[in-house]
C-alpha cells in the first residue's frame, strides 16, 4: 500500500428530480500487490436535496440579491434545460402575464444572469446580475460574438436587430460582455437576444454608456473580500420610436438605466453594509463623453422604480436598503 493524501474534489450529476433527497458517498480503490485485490475505503455517507419548483412564497435562485421583486410575477411553473454550445444550464420562469418570461442562465453551477423578458418589447424590460470575485476574475477572454434566441425564452418572438447598425442603433447588452471574463462559454451567454435592445451607438452605446461599464469593473471587490456589487440594468419606453427588423417593428427605448448595489457581509455571511446609486440615460447621441460626466446622469434607485414600475433589491435588509436607495452619490 502507498503513501496517502487527502484533498477535495467534485463532481456534476444530472438529470436529477426536483425537490428530491439524494444520498452519496465517496470511495477509493487501492490495488494490493500482496493480496492481488483491490481495497477500498469509503468515506461517510452524505445527503443533499435538489431545488424545489420556484412559486411566488419559494423563489429557488430568484431570491438572490440582484434580482428584482418578481413574486407579483410568478405563478408557479418553472422548467430547465441545457444548451451545449454555450454550455448553459437555464431556467425558465412562467409569469403571470402571458407576454412575459422570466429566464436565469448558469456556466458551471455559478449564475450568469436573469432576466425578465418581454415579447411585446422583443426586448427585455431588465437584466440582474452579481459581480465579485467569484463571478468576475477577467481572465480576458475576449468579445465571443455568436448571437442567437435565448433557449430559455419560449415565447414566439425575439429579434436580432439584425438591421439596426444601418441605422444608427446597435444591440446593447444589458450585461456587457466586458462583465463576463471569466469564462469563454459565460461570456457567449452574453450574446443571447434577451441581454440586448436597439441602443443609439455614437456618442452613447461606444461611449459615455462604455465608461459607465468600465466604472462598474473597476468597482468590483477585490480578491478575498466578502463584497459583492449587484446590478440591475434596463430600460423606460416613454415614446413610440420603433426599429424595422424583417417582418418586426421592435420598440426603441426611451431611456437606459443601471441601478448598482454594493453590500458587504460578516464571515457568517451576514450583510452589514449597503451602499447604492443609480444612472439613467436617454437613448440618444451625448455629448458628455468623459468619466468625470457621469455624474451628470446620477439618479436615486427609489426614483428609477418609480419610473420603471419595479422594486429593486427587496431582499437587501430594510434597514440598510433604505438609506441606500435613497442615495445618489457616486461609488467610486
Amino acid at each position: 500500500m502507498g503513501s496517502s493524501t487527502s484533498s477535495p474534489f467534485t463532481a456534476t450529476i444530472t438529470g436529477l428530480t426536483e425537490n428530491t433527497t439524494y444520498y452519496c458517498k465517496a470511495y477509493v480503490g487501492e490495488w494490493n500487490e500482496n493480496t492481488n485485490k483491490y481495497e477500498y475505503r469509503y468515506g461517510p455517507v452524505k445527503s443533499f436535496t435538489t431545488l424545489s419548483t420556484s412559486t411566488g412564497n419559494n423563489l429557488g435562485y430568484l431570491a438572490n440579491y440582484e434580482v428584482p421583486d418578481v413574486s407579483s410575477l410568478l405563478n408557479g411553473q418553472r422548467t430547465s434545460g441545457t444548451y451545449s454550445p454555450k454550455e448553459d444550464k437555464w431556467y425558465r420562469y412562467y409569469t403571470t402575464n402571458s407576454s412575459r418570461q422570466i429566464a436565469m442562465h448558469t456556466y458551471n453551477q455559478t449564475r450568469t444572469y436573469v432576466v425578465l423578458y418581454d415579447e411585446t418589447k422583443y426586448a427585455p424590460l431588465w437584466s440582474a446580475h452579481a459581480m465579485n470575485d467569484g463571478m468576475w476574475p477577467n481572465n480576458s477572454v475576449g468579445r465571443n460574438q455568436s448571437w442567437c434566441d435565448d433557449p430559455a425564452i419560449s415565447l414566439t418572438q425575439q429579434s436580432g436587430l439584425d438591421n439596426a447598425n444601418s441605422v444608427g442603433y446597435s444591440r446593447g447588452h444589458f450585461v456587457a460582455s466586458s462583465d463576463r471574463q471569466t469564462h469563454l462559454y459565460q461570456n457567449k451567454q452574453t450574446f443571447y437576444y434577451s441581454n440586448q435592445a436597439p441602443q443609439w451607438q455614437n456618442g452613447f452605446n461606444g461611449n459615455i454608456w462604455s465608461k459607465l461599464e468600465d466604472q462598474i469593473q473597476d468597482l468590483v471587490p477585490a480578491a478575498g473580500s466578502r463584497d459583492t456589487l449587484y446590478v440591475v440594468t434596463g430600460v423606460l419606453y416613454e415614446n413610440n420610436k420603433t426599429l424595422p427588423s424583417g417582418s418586426l417593428d421592435v420598440p426603441i427605448p426611451s431611456h437606459f438605466y443601471k441601478c448598482l448595489m454594493l453590500c458587504s457581509f460578516n464571515a457568517s455571511g451576514t450583510m452589514t453594509g449597503a451602499q447604492g446609486c443609480a444612472y439613467i440615460f436617454t437613448n440618444e447621441y451625448h455629448t458628455e463623453n468623459s468619466y468625470d460626466k457621469l455624474k451628470n446622469f446620477a439618479a436615486k434607485i427609489d426614483d428609477i422604480e418609480t419610473l420603471a414600475g419595479f422594486d429593486f433589491f427587496p431582499r437587501v435588509p430594510a434597514n440598510l436598503q433604505t438609506t441606500a436607495e435613497n442615495s445618489k452619490a457616486e461609488l467610486w
